[in-house]
């Protein structure tokens, strides 16, 4: 006989797909997939995603017993209601948890809700990808950035790891300024020549979160004085200190909240203090800027709790 449990929230991101089961009020297990996705249309991506799903449901059924969930609570990386992709995720979820009430949105709605928990403010976020997304007190919500690796994310971890490694290329042919990041480069992709990393990135199945990865090594670099690392850092923090500033100005708050997530800046380290310090040049005393340090996966949990409260209502 099968169990029936409160929630399960999942988070799925262009790094892996992380979810989180509840019930009763208390967590009871929690794990992540190593397959991340970027986007449900993109060849190959659904059955990504599928695979996922069902890699999550095995480590449900084999730690919890036979069971299933009265909701389940879900953010995808960049889907929109009104958009193609959000009813193919809808679907695949319901064809996974057919006996499960769906609730689904992007992780911009989910990384708000986990740091305002249905309060205006603003979430801007730094992770694999970067984006600002608001909430105002009339309800009016409003995105800026969340273009992917090809289109925008300069101030994402891929972003700026992409930065790195072009900087330390530059530094090998000498068509840049000289810079540590040229050694870290062959010790980080395993390689000895710098020639073999056309050959590493471009190989089927390499993954993209490797370069974002890159952007530790680069973040270390800054913060030991390499000038070269220090510039990219700026450049990426002055780009995120942008993506709120649209949100700012067209949305009514009686004094905007700006919280700064995603895992670049959750450790609280250079790019934090620099992104801060840009905003504040930027906007003054007009807002209040603050670390926003739950995920997307906490956002998740936080929608799929208060579907299950309106259901009990």
């Amino acid at each position: 006989m099968s169990r029936v449990l409160d929630l399960c929230a999942i988070d799925a991101g262009q790094t892996d797909t992380r979810y989180i089961a509840f019930d009763g009020g208390r967590e009871l297990l929690s794990g992540h997939t190593e397959r991340g996705v970027i986007n449900i249309l993109l060849a190959g991506a659904e059955e990504s995603l599928r695979k996922n799903l069902a890699t999550i449901l095995d480590s449900l059924h084999s730690r919890l017993g036979n069971c299933t969930f009265r909701v389940i609570s879900a953010g995808y990386t960049g889907i929109a209601r009104e958009r193609e992709e959000y009813g193919v995720v809808l679907t695949l979820l319901a064809e996974t948890f057919p006996a499960s009430k769906i609730v689904l949105d992007s992780d911009m709605v989910t990384a708000h809700a986990a740091n305002f928990e249905g309060k205006p403010g603003i979430v801007l976020h730094a992770g694999t990808g970067a984006f600002a997304y608001g909430v105002d007190q009339n309800e009016n919500r409003m995105r800026t950035g969340g273009w992917g690796y090809l289109l925008g994310d300069q101030g994402s971890g891929f972003g700026l790891g992409l930065a790195a490694v072009r900087a330390a290329l530059g530094a090998w042919e000498r068509t840049g300024p000289p810079t540590d990041l040229k050694d870290e480069l062959l010790r980080f992709f395993e390689i000895e020549d710098p020639q073999t990393l056309k050959t590493v990135v471009y190989r089927r199945g390499f993954q993209r979160r490797r370069i974002a990865e890159f952007s530790r090594v680069l973040l270390d670099h800054a913060a030991s004085g390499d000038a070269v690392a220090g510039e990219i850092i700026c450049e990426g923090a002055e780009h995120m200190a942008k993506l709120a500033e649209p949100i700012v100005k067209e949305l009514h708050f009686d004094t905007p909240e700006i919280a700064l997530a995603g895992a670049l800046y959750t450790s609280r380290g250079m790019y934090f203090e620099k992104t801060m310090e840009l905003m504040r040049h930027r906007y003054g005393k007009e807002v209040k800027i603050r670390l926003g340090e739950k995920s997307p996966l906490q956002g998740a949990v936080w929608l799929g709790l208060n579907e299950l409260s309106a259901d009990h209502a």
